[in-house]
C-alpha cells in the first residue's frame, strides 16, 4: 500500500526537490578559505552517494546538513515504516524541511527507488574523467636557463588528470587516479587505486589499495570531512566516526596504502588495518656514521626540479593497527591501536618551538572513543596518548534546544609533546599538538526566512610555536553571521569575523654606538588583530538565469602598528538551458598586504576546486562552459584571467610570469557508463 500510494504522488511532489546543492553552499561557509585537502574530501562525499536505506548514524551526519533532532527524526521514520522507496519519501518526515531536502538530494541514492525521476550521475555504474589544464603565460621554471638562474622545472607546463570509478552502491566500488602536475616529466608521476567490497556477511568493508580513516573526533585518524570553524557553527563540531573509505584524491600525502578490513558480529564491530607506502621527504646530508635521516616530511606532491625529485619517495612508512567498538543504535564506545614506524629517523631543526615535536623511528598511539546520543542533543569525546607520554582530549557536545535553537560546546587540550601523524581534530592550529581552547557556537532560526550563527574560540598555547618567541600565549576568535531568505528564490547573508592573536613583529630601532648612528632589529611578541566582512546576495532572475554579488573587506593590525586594510568585490551570472550551462565572474580587489587577502570561492569545472585568495590590486575574470553532448558524454571548459594594477610580475620564484597578468586554461571531459 505504501508503494502505491507514492508512485501516485511522486510525480506532485518529485520535482520539488529537483535541486543542486553547490559546492559553495557548503564550502563557502569556511571562516578563511578552503584546503584542498578539505575540499577533496567535500568531492568524495559528491561521488559517493549515500544509499539512505543503509546509512548509519555517523555517514549521514557527517553531510554536516542535517541537526539532531533531523538525524533522530530521520530514523525513526525508518524504523517505524521500514525502507524507503524513494528519496522524495524523505519529505513525509516534518522535521525535513524542503529547504534541507534540496540540500541533502543530490548527495543521497535510494536502492530501491521506484522512479527514474533524477536519476542522474549519482547512480551510475562506471565514469570515466580526464582534465587538462596550463598556465597560457610562461614561468619562470619553463624559460631557457640563465648563467645566473639555472635551476628550471623538468618538463612541459601541463597539468592532467585521469579518473575511473565503478560504483555499485550495495557493496562494491573500484577506481583509480593518475596525476600529473605542471613542471612534471611523467604523466603517471601520482597514482592510486581502490578496490572496495562492502556487506558480505559479517564482512562489513574491505579495501586493498589506497584509504583514509576516520575514528572517534579525529585525534589519531581524521580522514573525513569537516570545516572545522566555520559559520555552520554546530554541525561541524562534531567528528562522525566513518571507519575506512577509498581514497580517490590526487593529494600525495594523508592516505595509507595497503588492506583495510571490518567486521560486524551483532553490535560489536571490530577492525584491523596495514599499510605500507613511501612518502616525501627533506634528506639530511650523511652523518658520521653514514647513516641518512630526514628532517621534515614534503606535502607539496610536486616532483618538477632536481631537489624535488631527490625528496621524492625518501621515506618508507609503515602503518599498522587495529580496534573494536560497541554500538547500539545512537550510542558507539570504541578503542583503537596506532603503530608507525619509518625506515629513517625524523630529526627536526633544532630550534626552541622544536623541542617537543616528534624525533625517532616510531610513533604508538592508544585512542578511547565515545558518542552517545539523546533525542535532542548528542555528547562526544575522544582521548589519545602517544607513545612520547602526551596527549590530547576532545570533550563535547551538541544540541537541538527546540527547533529554533541549537547549540555546540567544544573543550580540547593537546599537549606539547602529543604527536599524531594522521589527526585531524578541530583545532586552532593546522595540527593538534600544544593547544588548549575552549569553543562555544549558537544557531537560531526566528523563522523559515530567517537564520543568525556565531561562535566563540578560545585558545591558549602553552610552549613557543614557528614565529612566536615566547611560550604561553593565547588568543580568541569570534564570528557572527545573518541570513536572510526573502523569496525561495533569493538569498541575502552577511559574516563578520575579528580574530586575535599573540605574534611576533619586528621593527627597526636606531641607536649610537662610538658615535655612529646604527639600526638593529627588534623583535618582540605583541598582540595582532584580524578583522573580515563578508555579504553575499544571490537571485534566480529567471528559470535559466541566476546572479550572485559579493562584497568582502579586511582589516589587520598588530598592537604596534597602524592597521592595513583589503575589500573586493564581485558579481557572477549563470545560464542554463538543456544541455549548456555557462558561469561567468568579473571581480575587483585592492589589498594593502597578503595579510588583507580575501578569499572567493569560484565556480570551476565538475570534481575541480578553486578557492583562491585575493591580494595586491587588479580584476578577475572567468568562466565556465558545459555542454551535454549525449546523455553519457559532458565537456566542460574553464577560462580564468587575472589582471594586476601598478605591478610589473607575477608570483615569485620559478612560478614568476614577467608580466602582470596570468591566465589559465582547463578542459574536462566525463563518459559515463
Amino acid at each position: 500500500m505504501k508503494q502505491v500510494i507514492l508512485l501516485l504522488i511522486l510525480g506532485i511532489i518529485a520535482p520539488k526537490l529537483q535541486a543542486q546543492v553547490s559546492n559553495e553552499d557548503i564550502l563557502g561557509t569556511s571562516a578563511e578559505g578552503v584546503s584542498e585537502e578539505t575540499f577533496e574530501n567535500w568531492l568524495q562525499i559528491q561521488s559517493n552517494p549515500i544509499d539512505i536505506n543503509r546509512v548509519d548514524y555517523e555517514s549521514l551526519s557527517e553531510l554536516g546538513i542535517l541537526s539532531t533532532i533531523q538525524l533522530k527524526a530521520f530514523f525513526d521514520y525508518r524504523k517505524s515504516f521500514g525502507p524507503f522507496v524513494s528519496i522524495y519519501e524523505l519529505q513525509s518526515i516534518p522535521e525535513l524541511s524542503l529547504e534541507v531536502l534540496k540540500k541533502l538530494a543530490p548527495l543521497i541514492t535510494c536502492s530501491q527507488e521506484i522512479n527514474s525521476i533524477g536519476r542522474d550521475l549519482r547512480l551510475a555504474k562506471s565514469w570515466l574523467l580526464l582534465r587538462i589544464s596550463q598556465t597560457l603565460e610562461e614561468k619562470k621554471g619553463f624559460s631557457p636557463p640563465t648563467k645566473t638562474s639555472i635551476v628550471r622545472y623538468a618538463d612541459s607546463p601541463v597539468k592532467s588528470l585521469l579518473r575511473y570509478k565503478y560504483a555499485n552502491p550495495k557493496n562494491l566500488s573500484i577506481g583509480f587516479t593518475i596525476e600529473k602536475d605542471e613542471g612534471e616529466n611523467n604523466w603517471t608521476d601520482f597514482t592510486s587505486f581502490h578496490v572496495q567490497i562492502q556487506n558480505k556477511g559479517i564482512l562489513r568493508n574491505l579495501i586493498v589499495g589506497d584509504y583514509q580513516l576516520q575514528m572517534g573526533q579525529g585525534l589519531a585518524t581524521g580522514g573525513g570531512f569537516s570545516l572545522g570553524k566555520s559559520a555552520e557553527t554546530i554541525l561541524f563540531t562534531r567528528k562522525p566516526t566513518l571507519g575506512g573509505r577509498p581514497y580517490t584524491s590526487t593529494l600525495e600525502s594523508g592516505f595509507f596504502r595497503g588492506v583495510l578490513t571490518n567486521f560486524q558480529w551483532r553490535k560489536w564491530q571490530g577492525l584491523g588495518f596495514i599499510s605500507r607506502v613511501s612518502r616525501d621527504a627533506n634528506q639530511l646530508e650523511p652523518d658520521s656514521l653514514g647513516v641518512v635521516n630526514v628532517s621534515s616530511l614534503q606535502t607539496s606532491g610536486f616532483h618538477r626540479t632536481t631537489s624535488e625529485i631527490a625528496d621524492k619517495n625518501a621515506l618508507l612508512e609503515t602503518n599498522l593497527g587495529g580496534g573494536f567498538s560497541y554500538q547500539s543504535e545512537f550510542s558507539r564506545v570504541g578503542m583503537m591501536l596506532h603503530y608507525t614506524y619509518f625506515d629513517k629517523s625524523l630529526l627536526k631543526a633544532n630550534k626552541t618551538y622544536n623541542q617537543y615535536e616528534f624525533a625517532g623511528f616510531q610513533n604508538i598511539l592508544l585512542s578511547f572513543y565515545y558518542n552517545y546520543t539523546l533525542s535532542f542533543a548528542q555528547v562526544f569525546g575522544e582521548i589519545t596518548r602517544s607513545s612520547s607520554g602526551g596527549y590530547g582530549a576532545i570533550l563535547g557536545a551538541i544540541g537541538s534546544l527546540n527547533r529554533r535553537w541549537d547549540m555546540s560546546l567544544l573543550f580540547r587540550k593537546f599537549t606539547p609533546d602529543f604527536h599524531s601523524f594522521y589527526g585531524n581534530a578541530f583545532s586552532e592550529n593546522t595540527r593538534n599538538i600544544n593547544e588548549t581552547g575552549i569553543y562555544w557556537g549558537i544557531k537560531f532560526m526566528p523563522s523559515r526566512r530567517w537564520q543568525w550563527t556565531a561562535y566563540v574560540d578560545y585558545f591558549y598555547f602553552p610552549w613557543y610555536k614557528y614565529l612566536v618567541d615566547k611560550p604561553r600565549t593565547q588568543g580568541f576568535e569570534t564570528l557572527l553571521k545573518l541570513s536572510y531568505q526573502p523569496s525561495k528564490l533569493s538569498r541575502i547573508s552577511g559574516q563578520l569575523r575579528l580574530e586575535h592573536k599573540e605574534e611576533n613583529f619586528s621593527w627597526k630601532e636606531s641607536y649610537i654606538e662610538n658615535n655612529k648612528t646604527k639600526t638593529r632589529t627588534i623583535t618582540e611578541v605583541t598582540p595582532r588583530y584580524r578583522w573580515t566582512f563578508n555579504s553575499y546576495y544571490s537571485n534566480k532572475l529567471t528559470s535559466n538565469i541566476s546572479i550572485q554579488s559579493r562584497i568582502s573587506g579586511s582589516a589587520f593590525k598588530f598592537q604596534k602598528q597602524n592597521a592595513t586594510y583589503g575589500w573586493a568585490v564581485s558579481q557572477d551570472a549563470k545560464w542554463n538551458k538543456g544541455a549548456w550551462s555557462f558561469a561567468m565572474r568579473i571581480a575587483y580587489f585592492s589589498t594593502q598586504d597578503y595579510d588583507n587577502r580575501q578569499y572567493t570561492y569560484e565556480q570551476d569545472v565538475q570534481y575541480a576546486f578553486s578557492f583562491p585568495a585575493y591580494y595586491g590590486r587588479g580584476w578577475r575574470y572567468y568562466s565556465v562552459l558545459s555542454y551535454d553532448i549525449n546523455k553519457n558524454l559532458t565537456f566542460w571548459l574553464r577560462w580564468s584571467r587575472t589582471d594586476y594594477i601598478n605591478q610589473e610580475t607575477v608570483g615569485s620564484g620559478l612560478d614568476e610570469i614577467p608580466v602582470p597578468h596570468r591566465s589559465d586554461v582547463k578542459a574536462q571531459i566525463r563518459w559515463v557508463f
